[in-house]
């Protein structure tokens, strides 16, 4: 049963303006809306653009996955939409917006360098949300933004780390 995913942060803007910003994000996420596919049948149709769309739909959650037996007896993944809807419901101060459209509205040369200067800074341990912050110059908000926007990157705790999929 399809769902509406609850949007009630003003930073998960930072990942849901660029859930779909391609044509291949948008197919691949119509594929998974009709039907369980594997991420072979995706890179099979969109190539690497269509896997990093099946990987960025995981960790922001939008897409659901379960382990099915294929013929040959090897456990594959498969990934379905989990959500049909979006309820937005966000009341933020003018400093909060600023912070997320300054992230949201950043152009991709940008914030990928960014992306990835704080990846190397964190290193494989990871390291605090706050050290990066300062080690950056950005806001609390900010880094919240920079790190769902990110298909490199994670929360765990108080920490940032390198996203791992799994």
């Amino acid at each position: 049963m399809m769902q509406a995913k609850l949007i009630n942060d003003i930073t998960d803007l930072s990942w849901l303006s660029r859930a779909f910003d391609s044509d291949i994000k948008k197919e691949v996420f119509n594929e998974v809306s009709k039907d369980w596919v594997t991420m072979e049948v995706i890179e099979e149709k969109y190539g690497e653009e269509g896997v990093n769309a099946l990987k960025f739909f995981e960790k922001v959650r939008m897409v659901e996955t379960r382990w099915t037996m294929s013929e040959n007896g090897k456990a594959k993944k498969e990934y379905h939409a989990f959500y049909s809807a979006f309820h937005i419901n966000v009341m933020t101060s003018i400093d909060m917006i600023r912070d997320v459209f300054s992230i949201v509205l950043m152009d991709d040369k940008t914030f990928s360098e960014v992306e990835d200067k704080i990846y190397e800074f964190v290193g494989e341990d990871g390291e605090l949300s706050r050290e990066v912050e300062k080690e950056f110059n950005f806001t609390p908000v900010q880094m919240r933004c920079i790190v769902k926007r990110s298909s490199k990157l994670e929360y765990k705790g108080m920490k940032i780390e390198r996203y791992q999929q799994n």
